[in-house]
């Protein structure tokens, strides 16, 4: 739903996205005793991971980049953090968890930096300073 808010202008900043954002950011802060529905913000959560329809570090930075309010949110910047720091050099980024179905693509293997997962991640994080 976040990721709708974010594309109106008019919501995103409203009282709903507020919430949304929060939720995300406080489940972040309290990943190791909340875990709804079976979501975990564990070890699997915190891999890189191509393309976006996970519910993972990526993905959920993906949409709450988005908002302004959240950009200097101390929660925002320590995923913020954890991604950049997964760099291999010159802002290259390398799968760390593979779905087969993908092998043909890019961020389908986990031994070289892969072009589309670095754009994502790049995306993210240009997105994060501004």
């Amino acid at each position: 739903m976040l990721k709708v808010l974010a594309q109106v202008p008019d919501l995103r900043e409203g009282p709903s996205a507020k919430i949304g954002t929060e939720t995300l950011l406080s489940l972040w802060d309290h990943s190791k005793q909340q875990h709804p529905y079976m979501f975990f913000m564990g070890t699997d959560f915190r891999k890189l991971k191509a393309p976006l329809f996970w519910y993972d570090i990526l993905h959920v930075l993906e949409v709450l980049s988005q908002f302004r309010h959240v950009k200097k949110d101390s929660r925002f910047r320590q995923m913020v953090k954890i991604v950049g720091s997964k760099s291999v050099g010159d802002d290259k980024y390398v799968p760390e968890s593979i779905w087969t179905a993908w092998k043909d693509w890019d961020f389908g293997q986990k031994k070289i930096p892969s072009r589309g997962l670095t754009l994502q991640v790049q995306r993210i994080l240009k997105r994060s300073l501004n």
